[in-house]
């Protein structure tokens, strides 16, 4: 099956943000960051910028896709640079208040431990910095060296436990699935870095990941970037953005389930709160 999928993990410089989406300006939004690791395999340059999204579930964890990551732990450089933004707004003469741009707010070089799925660990020993990673398998877990800064006011969406995510995927469309992307490198002229589109058609395989067929459609730049669903007047991140898979007939986007994996990966986190909030 996978030998007739090309999977393209979307972490290059070209190419367009998140597609029919809409700025995402509420604070809700504000534990999305935009991060590079800042060293990874040179040979593969053109494959992979070092460029990724993540999401923060508190000031010291993030969650993110494990092919974002996987080279800074092969490669045992495990240092990254994360930036946390905000939008930007200037009040004209008349008290109108425009919307100017988005900016990095707060900018740090932080350490961080790399926690992967077993079967993906077990098998970097040997592939390294040539790992080929799943769909299914494709999340990770960084615990930062300590707190980062954060902007005041952060709310930090929680995860399912793992009875509800059956319940949830079941009947997902019914829990308006949004995805959250920063994406710096969309075209200059826009001021919408930080976008935000439901998809109105997506499901889970029986491969164990998730597929998108909808309107909007992840680009470059969005791999890790989080699939939140709405529950109440709350959100809850389900997902990671992979990248865009496609054969002769199609192509569609990409999702990694936080499910029986993220508890898997918790329980290799010493810190007990942690394991409490990636598998509550």
């Amino acid at each position: 099956m996978m030998g007739s999928v090309l999977l393209s993990l979307l972490m290059g410089l070209n190419g367009w943000a998140l597609t029919h989406a809409e700025p995402a300006i509420s604070p809700d939004f504000d534990s999305v960051v935009f991060y590079s690791v800042t060293q990874y395999d040179e040979k593969a340059r053109e494959e992979l910028s070092g460029f990724c999204n993540g999401n923060l579930v508190s000031p010291r964890v993030m969650i993110t896709a494990a092919h974002c990551v996987f080279q800074a732990e092969a490669l045992q450089k495990r240092e990254f640079d994360v930036q946390i933004g905000e939008y930007l707004y200037v009040t004209r003469p008349d008290g109108e208040r425009r919307r100017v741009g988005y900016g990095s707010k707060i900018r740090e070089r932080i350490h961080g431990k790399i926690y992967l799925p077993h079967q993906l660990t077990s098998r970097l020993k040997t592939e390294k910095v040539r790992l080929k990673i799943g769909p299914a398998e494709d999340i990770a877990v960084v615990v930062f060296e300590q707190d980062l800064r954060v902007i005041p006011g952060t709310v930090f969406a929680g995860l399912f436990s793992q009875q509800q995510v059956g319940s949830v995927l079941s009947k997902l469309n019914d829990y308006v699935p949004t995805v959250v992307t920063i994406n710096p490198f969309e075209e200059i002229s826009t001021n919408d870095t930080r976008r935000m589109a439901p998809l109105n058609n997506i499901s889970k395989t029986w491969s164990g990941y998730l597929e998108s067929k909808s309107r909007a459609r992840v680009q470059p730049g969005d791999s890790g970037a989080p699939l939140f669903v709405r529950t109440g007047n709350q959100w809850k991140q389900i997902g990671v953005v992979k990248g865009r898979a496609q054969n002769l007939f199609s192509n569609w986007d990409v999702f990694g389930i936080l499910d029986q994996r993220i508890c898997e990966i918790s329980r290799q986190i010493p810190d007990p709160l942690i394991q409490k909030d990636l598998c509550p």
